[in-house]
C-alpha cells in the first residue's frame, strides 16, 4: 500500500490554533515535510508541541518569480515526498495558514497526485481570520462580499473599487504602495492592519495613521 500525502494548514503563528485533526495527522505520519524557506519555517516552530523526534523532509521552495526556477524546486520537492509515499510512509507537508490559501502545498499537491498517489488537505485557520479576531472587527456581515487579494498584484487599485470588503495579504513590501493607493481612493478611513497575528511579536494597527510604510511578510491589511 502506497502512502498519502497530507497538506496541513497550521494556522496563522499560536500552536494553540491548530485543529484537532491537524494534530492528530501530524502524530501519525512518519515524516513531516517543510518548505525550505525564511517565512514558510515558521511553519516548523508552529507544529514543534506536535511533532517531536518526527524526522523531517526539507522541501525547497525558492522566494522567486522565475518559473523554470520554480518547476524544477517544484518536482525536486516532489520527488523527495515520492520517495516515502512509494515504500507505503505517509507525510504531513505544513503550510501556514490554510493549504488553499496562497500556499506552497498545492504545486505539490498536483504533482503528488498526477504521480498517481493520494494527496489530501487538512485544513486551518486562515490569517486573515485571525486578524479579524485580533482587531475585534468582522471580515463580512449580512450580504457583504468579500474580495481576498495579494497586495502585490499589480490591480490592486483597480480591485480597490470593487463593491465590500477587501483583505490584502502579504503586505509587507508593498506597504507603501497600497497605502499610497488608498489614500488617493480616500479608504484611509475604513483600514486596519495585523502584523504577525497570533504570533508572540504580533502588533495591531487600528488606524491608517498607524500604518507603517514598511512591514513584515506577515501583514494583513482589511479594508471595511
Amino acid at each position: 500500500m502506497k502512502g498519502i500525502l497530507y497538506g496541513v494548514g497550521v494556522g496563522p503563528g499560536d500552536p494553540e490554533l491548530l485543529t484537532v485533526k491537524a494534530v492528530k495527522t501530524l502524530q501519525k505520519v512518519q515524516w513531516i515535510a517543510v518548505p525550505d524557506t525564511g517565512g514558510e519555517k515558521s511553519a516548523l516552530s508552529i507544529a514543534a508541541p506536535y511533532i517531536e523526534g518526527k524526522p523531517q523532509i526539507f522541501c525547497p521552495m525558492p522566494m522567486t518569480r522565475d518559473k523554470e526556477a520554480l518547476r524544477k524546486a517544484h518536482e525536486e520537492s516532489a520527488l523527495l515526498i515520492t520517495e516515502k509515499l512509494d515504500i507505503g510512509e505517509d507525510v504531513a507537508f505544513i503550510t501556514l495558514g490554510d493549504p488553499s490559501v496562497y500556499s506552497t502545498y498545492m504545486y505539490l499537491h498536483r504533482l503528488i497526485r498526477e504521480a498517481g498517489f493520494d494527496a489530501q488537505m487538512v485544513p486551518g485557520i486562515p490569517s486573515f481570520c485571525a486578524a479579524a479576531a485580533a482587531l475585534n472587527i468582522s471580515l463580512c456581515d449580512g450580504g457583504e462580499p468579500l474580495h481576498i487579494l495579494p497586495a502585490s498584484y499589480e490591480g490592486t487599485e483597480e480591485l480597490l473599487q470593487l463593491e465590500g470588503n477587501k483583505v490584502l495579504m502579504k503586505s509587507g513590501r508593498s506597504l507603501g504602495k497600497v497605502k499610497k493607493s488608498l489614500q488617493k481612493m480616500g479608504l484611509q478611513g475604513r483600514v486596519q492592519m495585523a502584523e504577525c497575528c497570533s504570533m508572540e511579536n504580533e502588533r495591531l494597527y487600528e488606524s491608517f495613521n498607524e500604518i507603517p510604510d514598511e512591514s513584515s511578510y506577515f501583514s494583513i491589511l482589511i479594508v471595511k
